[in-house]
């Protein structure tokens, strides 16, 4: 009786320490929790992106399950229709993925140098801006290759880390965010201004005026608003990325 009683209670506490550390990785690890829409094919790559930096930042699914609902509200009160797919999040497209292409057709395209620190914008082969940049850091560094803006925003909160650990970081108001792979993207920086340096957990940073000017000039059809907005054939800019 004595025995029974001692692994009844050992069956007890294993299965209570089991459920509870169970509960405790589904809630921490962002890439375990799936968005209540992520199923949805429907939407598909219209669904807004997720914080910056994915394995840079975190994934927050709380942060992704408000974009959603702030999104649906969005068309539901407009009606508008969603307009067919120019570029994915994972970077497929249907257009080329040529510089040489855009040389020859003065097409507006972006050259980031990674060895430089330095972002160019191009028209054709003339050189209308270059900027002194972040990328990022040796354990966090930039994607490289051939892109083109998936989507954009002139205002996001980024949110992610994690308090225990002291990583945790919260910064409002972070302006003129252009995606052009997945979760890396151009954007304005106002908490540092080591540019020149890598700084950043995968985006390139640049100055707010100079993201600002890269906002306009790859975009220039922009009407003023805050909204997220998807590329369309004639603003996915082409964006080449290289050591």
């Amino acid at each position: 009786m004595r025995c029974t009683l001692i692994f009844s209670l050992t069956l007890l506490l294993f299965f209570s320490a089991w459920g509870s550390s169970s509960a405790v990785f589904a809630t921490d690890d962002p890439e375990q929790v799936s968005s209540p829409r992520s199923e949805r094919a429907s939407v598909g790559v219209n669904r807004l992106p997720p914080l910056p930096f994915t394995k840079a930042t975190m994934d927050l699914p709380r942060i992704r399950r408000e974009q959603d609902v702030a999104i649906d509200s969005v068309r539901e009160q407009s009606n508008t229709v969603v307009p067919p797919i120019v570029v994915e999040r994972n970077g497929q497209t249907e257009l080329d993925l040529s510089v040489d292409l855009a040389r020859a057709n003065g097409e507006k395209w972006i050259e980031v140098d990674l060895s430089e620190q330095k972002t160019y914008a191009w028209l054709g082969d003339e050189l209308q801006n270059e900027f002194i940049i972040s990328s990022g850091v040796k354990w966090y560094p930039t994607v490289e290759g051939i892109f083109r803006m998936w989507i954009r925003v002139p205002e996001q909160t980024m949110s992610g880390g994690d308090r225990a650990s002291g990583s945790y970081y919260s910064l409002p108001n972070v302006q003129w965010v252009q995606y052009f792979y997945r979760s890396y993207a151009f954007h304005g920086t106002y908490w540092h201004n080591n540019f020149g340096t890598p700084m950043s957990h995968g985006c390139v940073n640049m100055t707010v005026e100079d993201a600002e000017w890269l906002f306009n000039w790859a975009m220039p059809e922009w009407n003023g608003t805050r909204n997220w907005m998807r590329s369309t054939t004639e603003n996915a800019t082409l964006v080449w990325i290289h050591q």
